[in-house]
C-alpha cells in the first residue's frame, strides 16, 4: 500500500478504538465525560485528516484510474482488501468505491479475467453495504448488485475461452450469488430459479470435467445454503409444495454436511442450520409444532453467552427473534411461553451490552434490526419501549444522553405550551378541548418525554456509519443514515407501549413548512401527534447542536447561537409558534443544560448497573433457558 493508505488504516483503527463503549461502567462522571469529550476531539481531527488524505491522494486516481499504472491498481487492490478487513469491515463503502472503480479499470484496457473478478468484488462489497437497508425494506443497492453479480455469471456462455481456474471460480460464485439480489418476500419465485440454476450447473459433471480443481462441492453446499434461508417464506404462512420440498431437500443437504464437519473437527453443529433443519421438519410434517419448541430451546440454551462470533450472535439475538415469531403465529402458546420470551429478551440486552466494539459488525446489527422487528411485547411484564430505553443505553451511552436530553427539554418545552398556548394542542388525541388539555397535563408532559426519548431509536441501526466512520460520509452514506426514520417507525409500530410514538420517529427530520428534510413521503397531515412531534424536533436541535461529544466535523454551538438559528428558521425549520416559546425559554434551558449531561450518564450509568427503579438490565440468576459461558 501506499504510505496515505497505510496511515488511513491506522486511523480507522485508532477511530474504533476510540469509539469503544465496551467495559466497566464508569465509577467517575465527570472524568468519563471528560475522557469522551477528548476521543471526540480527537475523532474529529482523524476525520479530517482522513478527508485530506482521500482528496489529496485517492480520489485524483479513482477519477481518473483508466490512467493509473499497474503499479496503483495493485496498491488500490491491496488497500481494498484491507479496509474489508475480517468481520470489522473498516470501511465497507470506500472498498466498493475501489472495486467499482476498477471495473472500469479492466473495461477500458479489456481485460477480461479482472473484469470477472471486479463485477464479483463490487456486487460482494454491495451485498454488506445493503444487509441493514433490507431490514427497513430499502432495496437501492440490489438492482445494481443483481446486474453486477449477472455480468459476470454471463460468461459462463464463453466458459471454455476463459483459461484461468481462478476467473471460472468468479463465474460459479457469482452465479451462485446471483440470488442474494433478490428478496426473499418480494421476489421469492425469482430467488428460487436463480439458486435452482446455480445448483443445476454446479451438478453438472461436463463443467467439473473442464475444471476439476475448483471447489465444487463447497460451492454446492453454498448454494444449497441460500435456498434454505427460504424457510422465511415458510414462517411467514406460505405453503407452496415446491416450495416445501426445494427447502426441506436443501436443509437435509446442508444438515448432512454439517454433521460431517461436526465430527471431523470435534465441534457443534452450526446453531443456524440447526434451527432451519428442525424448522424443515416442522413444515414437512415429520413433527409436531410442540417438538419445534422443544428444539428451538435447547438450541438456544447451547448458545455462548459470551460468544461474539457470528454464530454467538445469531443464537443471542436471531434465535430470539425465530421463537418470538413462532409465538405471534401461533399465539395459542404466548402465555405458556411467557417465561421463556422475557428471559430471552433480558438475555439480549446483556448480550449486546458485552459486545466489544470490536465485534460490533453489520451482521450483529442487522440480527438485532430483525430481532426488534420481531419483538413480543408482555404487557406488565417486557414492555418494548423498556427494552429500547435499554438498548439504547447499553450500546452507547453518548446516544441515550442526547436522547435523555432531547426528552427532557421536549418535556419542558410542554409545560410552557400547556401553561402559555393549549389551544396548540387541540386536536392532539384526548384533547378535544383547552380544558381537557389542562385536565390531561400529566398524560401530556410524560408522553413528551418518551417521544423524545424514542424518536431517534432507527439509529441503533447505523451504529457503526455514526460512531465508527473515520472520514466526512459520502452522498449515498448520508442517504443511507436518512433510513433510521423508516427503521425508527417499524420498530415502535409493532407493539402497543410505542406504537403512539412511531409518528414521532417519522416526522421529526421534515421541515415545518414541508420544503426540506426527510423523509420525502411524509405528510403532516397524517400525524395525529404532529405538534409533539413539532417539539421534539426543536429538542433534538438544540440537544444535538450542543453536544460535546459528538463525533461529526460540524461545529459545537452554545445556547444563544442555537437561539439565534431557531430564530432564523422559524415558520420553515421550526413551528413558528413554538419557536416563539422556545426562545423565551433560554434562561430555563441555559440552567437545565449546566448539570444536564452529567445527570443523564448517571441515569445511563444506573441503568447498566440495574440500580434505576424499574429497570433491570439482566436477569438476576441463571436461568431455565440458560448455558454456561
Amino acid at each position: 500500500m501506499k504510505p496515505y493508505q497505510e496511515q488511513y488504516i491506522e486511523n480507522v483503527k485508532r477511530v474504533m478504538a476510540l469509539s469503544d463503549n465496551s467495559g466497566d461502567i464508569p465509577e467517575d462522571v465527570e472524568a468519563f465525560m471528560a475522557g469522551q469529550a477528548e476521543k471526540a476531539s480527537e475523532i474529529r481531527q482523524i476525520i479530517r485528516e482522513n478527508t485530506e488524505l482521500l482528496r489529496e491522494h485517492f480520489f485524483p486516481v479513482v477519477d481518473d484510474i483508466v490512467s493509473a499504472d499497474e503499479e496503483e491498481i495493485e496498491q488500490l487492490e491491496d488497500f481494498a482488501a484491507h479496509l474489508s478487513e475480517g468481520v470489522k469491515r473498516l470501511d465497507l463503502y470506500l472498498h466498493y468505491m475501489i472495486h467499482n472503480a476498477l471495473i472500469a479499470y479492466a473495461r477500458r484496457w479489456e481485460k477480461r479475467d479482472m473484469l470477472i473478478r471486479e463485477l464479483y468484488q463490487t456486487a460482494l462489497a454491495l451485498f454488506y453495504i445493503r444487509e441493514n437497508l433490507d431490514s427497513v425494506g430499502q432495496r437501492n443497492y440490489s438492482w445494481r448488485m443483481g446486474m453486477l453479480f449477472g455480468e459476470a455469471a454471463s460468461y459462463i456462455k464463453i466458459y471454455d475461452e476463459i483459461e484461468d481456474v481462478e476467473t471460472r471460480g468468479y463465474i460459479h460464485r457469482s452465479m451462485g450469488n446471483l440470488a442474494l439480489s433478490y428478496d426473499i418476500f418480494t421476489e421469492g419465485k425469482k430467488k428460487l430459479r436463480a439458486v435452482r440454476r446455480s445448483i443445476q450447473i454446479l451438478q453438472d459433471p461436463i463443467f467439473r470435467e473442464k475444471t476439476p480443481s475448483l471447489p465444487w462441492d463447497t460451492y454446492l453446499y453454498k448454494s444449497h445454503q441460500e435456498r434454505s434461508t427460504a424457510m422465511g417464506l415458510l414462517r411467514r404462512g406460505e405453503n407452496d409444495e415446491r416450495l416445501v420440498r426445494e427447502v426441506m431437500e436443501s436443509a437435509e443437504y446442508v444438515w448432512e454436511r454439517q454433521l460431517e464437519n461436526s465430527q471431523k473437527r470435534n465441534i457443534p453443529p452450526a446453531m443456524r442450520w440447526r434451527t432451519i433443519y428442525e424448522e424443515s421438519q416442522f413444515y414437512c410434517g415429520l413433527q409436531p409444532l410442540p417438538y419445534l419448541f422443544t428444539q428451538l430451546e435447547r438450541i438456544y440454551m447451547d448458545r455462548g453467552c459470551s460468544d461474539f462470533s457470528d454464530e454467538g450472535m445469531y443464537g443471542n439475538i436471531f434465535m430470539p427473534a425465530v421463537y418470538s415469531n413462532y409465538i405471534e403465529r401461533y399465539p395459542e402458546y404466548r402465555d405458556s411461553k411467557r417465561e421463556i420470551v422475557c428471559h430471552m429478551n433480558r438475555n439480549v440486552v446483556d448480550y449486546v451490552h458485552r459486545v466489544p466494539n470490536n465485534q460490533f459488525n453489520d451482521q450483529l446489527l442487522y440480527y438485532l434490526l430483525l430481532y426488534l422487528q420481531n419483538f413480543l411485547e408482555y404487557p406488565g411484564e417486557m414492555q418494548q419501549k423498556d427494552i429500547l430505553t435499554k438498548l439504547i443505553v447499553c450500546r452507547n451511552p453518548d446516544a441515550y444522553v442526547f436522547s435523555r436530553l432531547t426528552a427532557q427539554m421536549t418535556r419542558m418545552l410542554m409545560d410552557r405550551v400547556i401553561e402559555e398556548c393549549p389551544q396548540l394542542l387541540v386536536g392532539t388525541p384526548g384533547c378535544g378541548s383547552v380544558e381537557e388539555t389542562r385536565e390531561r397535563r400529566g398524560e401530556l408532559l410524560q408522553f413528551a418525554y418518551d417521544g423524545g426519548l424514542l424518536h431517534d431509536v432507527g439509529a441503533l441501526g447505523m451504529y457503526r456509519l455514526m460512531l465508527m466512520s473515520a472520514r466526512s460520509w459520502m452522498d449515498e452514506e448520508s442517504a443511507m443514515y436518512k433510513c433510521h426514520v423508516v427503521t425508527g417507525v417499524r420498530i415502535l409500530e409493532r407493539c402497543e407501549s410505542t406504537r403512539s410514538f412511531a409518528p414521532i420517529a417519522g416526522g421529526h427530520h421534515v421541515y415545518y413548512n414541508g420544503a426540506g428534510g426527510y423523509p420525502s413521503e411524509y405528510n403532516r397531515a397524517d400525524n395525529p401527534v404532529q405538534i409533539i412531534t413539532d417539539m421534539v424536533s426543536l429538542a433534538a436541535y438544540a440537544s444535538r447542536m450542543t453536544e460535546q461529544t459528538t463525533h461529526d466535523t460540524m461545529p459545537i454551538y452554545t445556547l444563544p447561537e442555537v437561539m439565534r438559528q431557531v430564530k432564523q428558521g422559524e415558520g420553515s425549520l421550526f413551528h413558528p409558534e413554538l419557536s416563539r416559546i422556545w426562545i423565551t425559554m433560554e434562561p430555563q434551558l441555559e440552567q437545565y443544560l449546566q448539570s444536564a449531561r452529567k445527570e443523564a450518564y448517571e441515569e445511563a450509568f444506573g441503568l447498566l448497573r440495574g440500580t434505576v427503579p424499574g429497570f433491570r438490565l439482566s436477569p438476576s440468576k441463571q436461568g431455565p433457558y440458560d448455558s454456561p459461558t
